[in-house]
């Protein structure tokens, strides 16, 4: 897709985002709680030490990616499923102590848009009580306090419309005049399906 200017897109008035990997880094929040999660089981006197946990689960990480990680680590490491619980406890609530930064480029289009008094809204999927914590452990810069965020697994996940159909309504603002700024193939269906249009965030300059 031919890369297109925020100033370029005037004619639009309501602008939904997803949020990891749109807004901010994901990885940055992700890695952080891991390190959380073997700092929680970290025992020297089992042979738990905290760095070859953490390097255990980053090896997971890196080869396999998320599908089922910690019950890959807590099989792999001896720690065993029953601690499955307590992994997801951690992921979902964990204080990453600094506030982790928006991409520059995306906090810049959000400001910009802010100004020029748009419509914005974040729909993300992913556990609740997960993606609030993410929202609160982001470095806004006071830019939330003009975003509405909606989790779109209070209402249906995407590539399911429903969430946008639920912005619409609220919001009033017809389809025409929405725009989508995501990353993946789920949001661009998502985008598809509910008869909006679409714009990947590598192609959007701010």
């Amino acid at each position: 897709m031919v890369k297109k200017s925020i100033s370029d897109l005037q004619g639009l008035s309501l602008f939904i985002f997803d949020l990891d990997n749109t807004i901010y880094n994901e990885e940055e929040y992700l890695f952080q709680a891991y390190n959380a999660i073997c700092n929680r089981f970290a025992a020297p006197e089992n042979g738990h030490d905290k760095k070859s946990l953490l390097k255990l689960i980053m090896k997971i990480y890196r080869q396999e990616g998320r599908d089922k990680l910690f019950d890959k680590f807590l099989s792999a490491s001896g720690l065993g499923l029953s601690n499955l619980p307590e992994c997801l406890k951690i992921l979902r609530s964990f204080d990453p102590g600094k506030q982790i930064p928006l991409f520059p480029k995306t906090e810049k289009i959000l400001k910009y848009l802010i100004e020029q008094d748009k419509k914005i809204f974040v729909l993300t999927n992913g556990n609740p009580a997960q993606q609030k914590n993410k929202i609160r452990s982001l470095l806004w810069n006071n830019l939330d306090n003009k975003i509405s965020f909606i989790l779109a697994n209070e209402i249906e996940p995407k590539p399911s419309p429903a969430g946008i159909f639920h912005i619409l309504k609220i919001t009033g603002i017809e389809k025409e005049k929405t725009l989508f700024v995501g990353d993946s193939p789920v949001d661009r269906e998502c985008a598809s399906v509910g008869g909006i249009q679409f714009i990947n965030i590598a192609d959007l300059n701010g």
